[in-house]
C-alpha cells in the first residue's frame, strides 16, 4: 500500500489541530501525521493521540523563511520513508475529489503524480444563517459556502524533494492541477477566527512591522472581509463541473498566468489571479469529505 504522511506546524492551535488530526488521521493514519510544535503553551498538544508524531521545537519569533526551510527539510527527509508527503497549515484540509476517488491514498495510487497543486477555497461562515462551528461534527456538515481564492492554490502534495516558497503557495516547479482541493478554514467560523486573530495580533512575536499584517488587523476589519464576501452572488450553474464549471475556468486562468512567455520566475512569486466573483455552494458529493 502507498505510504502517505501529513505534516503541519502549530502554535496554540486548540481549535484547528483536532480538526486537522481528525481529517488526516482518517486519510493517512494518525501514525503518519507529524505535528511540528513551535512552543505551544496552552496545553493543546499535551494529550495528542499516542500514534501522532509530535516534534517539539523551542518557541521563537515568527520567522517565515526559517519556518519554510525547516519544513522543506523535514518533508524531504520523510520522503526517504514515504511515497508521498503532504504539508498543510493547521487550518487547511486537502481533499481528493470525492466524485472520483475514495480518498488521498486512492488518489495517489491511481494517479501516481510526481506532485500536485490543489484548487484553493476559503470555507465561509454564513454567520447570519449558520451556528458556530461544533467540534463534534465534520466541517462540511456545518458549512455550505466556499470562495475560490488563487493564493490558496497550493502544491501541497509531493513524491519528490520539494523547495516550497514562503507560505507554501508555490514550489520550484510549475502548478499542476488535477483531482485535489484545499479547503481553508480561516474564515469558517467567526468566533474561532477572532480568537485566533487575538493570538496572532497580541501574542505572536513578529520580526518586523510589515510581517504578518493580515494576521494583525482589527476584529472589525476581519469580520468586514467575510461580510463583503457573503454579499457576492451564489453561482448555481454547477461551478464544480469537471467539464466547464467556474473552478475549471479559474484553474485555466491561473495556469495560463504561470506560463506567460518571458516570465522566468513566476513560480517563485506565484501568479495571484485573486478571488472568484461568486460564492460556490458545496456540492452534496463533498459533504462528509472534510
Amino acid at each position: 500500500m502507498t505510504k502517505v504522511c501529513a505534516i503541519t506546524m502549530v502554535y496554540n492551535e486548540r481549535n484547528n489541530l483536532p480538526i486537522w488530526l481528525r481529517h488526516y488521521g482518517a486519510q493517512v493514519g494518525l501514525e503518519n501525521c507529524f505535528v511540528l510544535d513551535h512552543g505551544t503553551d496552552d496545553g493543546s498538544t499535551d494529550d495528542l493521540p499516542r500514534e501522532v508524531n509530535r516534534i517539539r521545537i523551542p518557541r521563537s519569533a515568527q520567522d517565515n523563511k526559517r519556518r519554510t526551510a525547516a519544513i522543506n527539510a523535514l518533508t524531504n527527509s520523510l520522503l526517504s520513508w514515504y511515497d508521498y508527503a503532504i504539508y498543510s497549515d493547521c487550518d487547511e484540509l486537502l481533499v481528493a475529489d470525492p466524485r472520483l476517488y475514495a480518498g488521498l491514498i486512492d488518489f495517489c495510487e491511481r494517479e501516481e503524480p510526481e506532485y500536485r497543486t490543489a484548487i484553493g477555497l476559503n470555507v465561509l461562515h454564513d454567520f447570519n444563517a449558520e451556528p458556530a462551528l461544533s467540534s463534534e461534527s465534520l466541517v462540511s456538515h456545518q458549512r455550505s459556502l466556499c470562495l475560490y481564492v488563487s493564493p490558496m492554490n497550493k502544491p501541497s502534495l509531493t513524491s519528490v524533494p520539494v523547495h516550497w516558497g514562503v507560505g507554501f503557495h508555490h514550489r520550484e516547479k510549475p502548478p499542476l492541477f488535477g483531482g485535489l482541493f484545499l479547503f481553508h478554514l480561516r474564515y469558517a467560523d467567526v468566533p474561532r477566527g477572532l480568537q485566533r486573530l487575538d493570538l496572532t495580533r497580541n501574542v505572536v512575536e513578529w520580526p518586523s512591522e510589515k510581517d504578518g499584517r493580515h494576521q494583525r488587523v482589527s476584529d472589525d476589519q476581519w469580520v468586514a472581509k467575510i461580510e463583503k464576501w457573503l454579499k457576492l452572488p451564489v453561482d448555481r450553474e454547477d461551478p464544480w463541473s469537471l467539464e466547464a464549471g467556474a473552478l475549471k475556468k479559474h484553474v485555466e486562468a491561473f495556469t495560463a498566468a504561470a506560463h506567460k512567455p518571458g516570465v522566468s520566475r513566476v513560480y517563485a512569486s506565484g501568479p495571484h489571479i485573486g478571488a472568484g466573483l461568486k460564492l460556490l455552494p458545496l456540492p452534496p458529493e463533498f459533504v462528509g469529505a472534510f
